[in-house]
């Protein structure tokens, strides 16, 4: 049998889609359907039905994952071991990080349900995130923790060299949108329930947070190791944040598929030296 049939069956398998699967592979869509049924014919059943807009695999196709996932999840690995490793990083860490060799960074996608998505489809190797997982097809490791802190520009208005829990909530905020857990960050933190914030404006970058905050009234979050690294530079006043709430706990997560793979493990265990060596400059 011609394996790339079979690679082509788990891309479309993956997306349930023959669109998503052919622009995942660089195929057009009638070179993937042309695959799926030469596979259907050595097979001898039929593995995908319409369903709805899109299309549904079969028992056949479900028994087939199944047979297939581990052997070809081997040489997927085997393939790829000369190229450079994808990362997804959390902006937190990525200043950390982004000048090691062999190795090519991408910030971490807002919605935690597609980073484990595509760690899933391979389409990065592994993930540096605060993001966990619960499925055992996932190894979660965790490399540090550390502190939530709030920011706002050196000559703030209203704000001193300290921040008071009056003060943190008569202040205008800028939020994050980023969704761990189905909750947004602060919520997410947090060790019980608080008064609502006054959101101002919201974004979806760290970065971003802080540049607002250095060049308005307004007042953003940050993990610590990240403040330190901006606050000279955009001239930023760091405080605790006055509130009871977790430390921000930084993960490594892969595919047990590479959990033995020797290139993977190198790349494991250089990056967190490198973070848990540099986390706090």
């Amino acid at each position: 049998m011609d394996l790339n049939l079979l690679t082509t069956f788990g891309a479309v398998y993956r997306h349930r889609s023959i669109t998503m699967a052919a622009e995942e592979l660089e195929l057009t869509q009638p070179a993937v359907s042309a695959a799926l049924k030469r596979l259907e014919g050595v097979v001898g059943k039929t593995l995908f039905v319409r369903s709805g807009r899109g299309i549904a695999p079969t028992g056949a196709a479900v028994a087939l994952a199944d047979k297939i996932e581990m052997p070809l999840s081997i040489l997927e690995t085997i393939e790829k071991r000369q190229e450079i490793t994808k990362v997804y990083c959390s902006e937190a860490l990525m200043h950390l990080v982004c000048d090691l060799p062999g190795l090519s960074f991408i910030e971490a996608p807002l919605s935690e349900e597609q980073l484990l998505a595509d760690i899933d489809s391979q389409k990065v190797d592994l993930a540096i995130d605060i993001a966990t997982s619960m499925s055992q097809a996932h190894i979660v490791e965790d490399i540090f923790d550390e502190p939530a802190v709030c920011v706002c520009r050196q000559d703030h208005p209203d704000i001193g060299d300290t921040l008071s829990y009056e003060e943190y909530f008569k202040a205008q905020h800028i939020a994050l949108k980023i969704r761990r857990n189905n909750v947004n960050m602060m919520d997410f933190l947090s060790e019980k329930p608080s008064p609502p914030r006054v959101i101002k404006a919201e974004t979806g970058s760290v970065s971003s947070m802080l540049a607002l905050a250095a060049t308005t009234n307004l007042i953003g979050a940050s993990t610590l190791s990240l403040a330190n690294h901006l606050a000279p530079m955009l001239n930023l006043k760091v405080f605790p944040i006055p509130l009871e709430i977790r430390n921000v706990q930084h993960r490594m997560i892969y595919h047990r598929r590479f959990i033995n793979d020797d290139d993977h493990k190198t790349a494991r265990e250089t990056l967190k030296a490198v973070i848990q060596n540099n986390q706090y400059l």
